[in-house]
C-alpha cells in the first residue's frame, strides 16, 4: 500500500486502539483527536514542472507551484464567525445526519444528541459538523453542503469477546459486498484495499478494513471511495466514510520511458545526499497532488509538526495546504544502493503533461 494510502488508514488504526481500551474516553475528546489527525497526518507532497511538457493544460494550482503554508495551525482550527456565516445551520446538519444514518439502518433520536459542534480541517479547507449521541454514535456532515461524510460507533465488546468474533478474508469480503448493496451504493465501486487488525494471522482478526473505490481504466481512485470497518460474525459496521472528490480522468499521453526520464532528471536535482541509483520502476496510478518534491528541491521542511495539547492529545499535523486534485500519474520509484533500510523515493509524473506533481519519501 502506498504511503499516502496508508496515511488515510490512520483513523481506523486509531479507532482500533481506542476500541481495545473499550472507548473509555468521552465522546467529544475522541472526536477532537480524530479531527486533528484527519486534518494533518499526511506527510507527503508535490513538485515543480519538469523540463518536458506535453500537450494539454498545465495542471498546477498556485498552492503546488508555491505551496501555501499555514503559519498558525492551532489558530486555524478555531471556528470563526465568518465560518459560521457560510455554513448550514445546526438544525439542518442534524436533519441531514438523521436521514443519512437511516440509509445504514441506524436511527438517531434527536433527544439522544449530546453534542453538535463545528470542526475544521485547515489543510483541506473543510468545515464539518460533528454530531455525537449518548449511545456512542458519531456522525460527520459537510458544513457547507450538508452531505454525509462519515460515522463511527463506539465499540460495545470487550477484547475477550472480540477475539471470538473472527472470520476469513474471503467471508468478510462477501459481507462487505452485501453491505454495499444494502446501503445502495452503485456497482462501479470495486474493492481496492483490504486489511485487518492482525495482518500476520488474519484468521485471528476481529476488525476488518475494506476500501471500495471507483475504477478508471483499471486504476483505483481512492478520492472517490467508500471505506468501512466491520466486526465479523456479528457483521457490524462500526465505521464508514465516503470520499467523493471531482476527478478529471486525464488521458494517458506520456510513455513509461518518458516518465522515468523526467523523474531521473528531478532526482539528479534533489538527491543531494548522493545516493547511487540501483533500480527504477514505474506504474500507472491515480494519486493526489502534493508538495513533497517542491519542498525537497527548495530546501524546505516537509511541514510536519507535533504538539502536545492541554488535554493530553498529541497533535501531528502538516503546515501546508494539501487539498490537491487527483490525477492519473506514473509512480516512478527509485531505489538506491547506499540508502539505509532500503528506503526509496517516488515521483508522481502526470500522465498527460509529464509534470512532476508530487511524490513520496519512503
Amino acid at each position: 500500500m502506498e504511503i499516502d494510502e496508508l496515511n488515510k488508514k490512520i483513523l481506523e488504526k486509531v479507532q482500533n486502539k481506542i476500541a481495545i481500551s473499550n472507548f473509555k474516553k468521552e465522546c467529544s475528546i475522541m472526536q477532537k483527536s480524530k479531527l486533528l489527525k484527519t486534518a494533518a497526518t499526511f506527510i507527503i507532497s508535490i513538485g515543480l514542472t519538469a523540463s518536458m511538457v506535453f500537450a494539454g493544460s498545465i495542471v498546477y494550482e498556485k498552492i503546488f507551484k508555491n505551496p501555501e503554508k499555514i503559519e498558525n495551525f492551532l489558530e486555524e482550527l478555531k471556528v470563526t464567525q465568518e465560518d459560521l456565516d457560510s455554513i448550514i445551520s445546526k438544525e439542518e446538519a442534524i436533519k441531514s445526519a438523521k436521514e443519512a444514518m437511516q440509509r445504514f439502518g441506524i436511527n438517531i433520536n434527536e433527544n439522544d444528541i449530546v453534542k453538535s459542534e463545528v470542526i475544521k480541517a485547515p489543510n483541506y479547507d473543510k468545515v464539518s459538523y460533528n454530531i455525537c449521541t449518548s449511545d456512542g454514535i458519531s456522525v460527520n456532515i459537510d458544513a457547507l453542503t450538508g452531505k454525509f461524510s462519515s460515522f463511527n460507533i463506539e465499540e460495545k465488546y470487550t477484547v475477550q469477546e472480540l477475539e471470538k468474533l473472527t472470520t476469513t478474508k474471503e467471508n468478510i469480503l462477501e459481507v462487505a459486498k452485501n453491505k454495499m448493496k444494502e446501503y445502495g451504493f452503485e456497482d462501479d465501486y470495486k474493492i481496492s484495499y483490504v486489511s485487518s487488525n492482525n495482518q500476520s494471522e488474519e484468521e485471528k482478526s476481529y476488525y476488518w478494513y475494506i476500501w471500495f473505490s471507483k475504477e478508471y481504466d483499471g486504476l483505483f481512485n481512492e478520492t472517490q471511495s467508500v471505506s468501512m470497518t466491520i466486526i465479523p460474525q456479528v457483521n457490524e459496521v462500526i465505521m464508514l466514510s465516503i470520499e467523493d472528490e471531482p476527478f478529471d480522468n486525464n488521458e494517458v499521453v506520456v510513455t513509461k520511458e518518458q516518465a522515468i526520464n523526467t523523474a531521473k532528471e528531478k532526482d539528479n536535482i534533489i538527491n543531494t545526499e548522493g545516493f547511487i541509483i540501483k533500480d527504477i520502476s514505474a506504474e500507472l496510478a491515480i494519486k493526489r497532488m502534493n508538495p513533497y518534491v517542491y519542498l525537497k528541491e527548495n530546501g524546505l521542511t516537509n511541514g510536519n509538526e507535533v504538539k502536545q495539547l492541554e488535554d493530553g492529545t498529541t497533535l501531528s499535523y502538516n503546515t501546508y495546504k494539501l487539498n490537491g486534485k487527483a490525477r492519473k500519474v506514473y509512480v516512478v520509484e527509485i531505489s538506491y544502493e547506499n540508502r539505509e533500510f532500503g528506503k526509496t523515493r517516488k515521483y508522481y509524473v502526470d500522465a498527460t503533461t509529464c509534470e512532476i506533481i508530487g511524490g513520496e519519501n519512503i
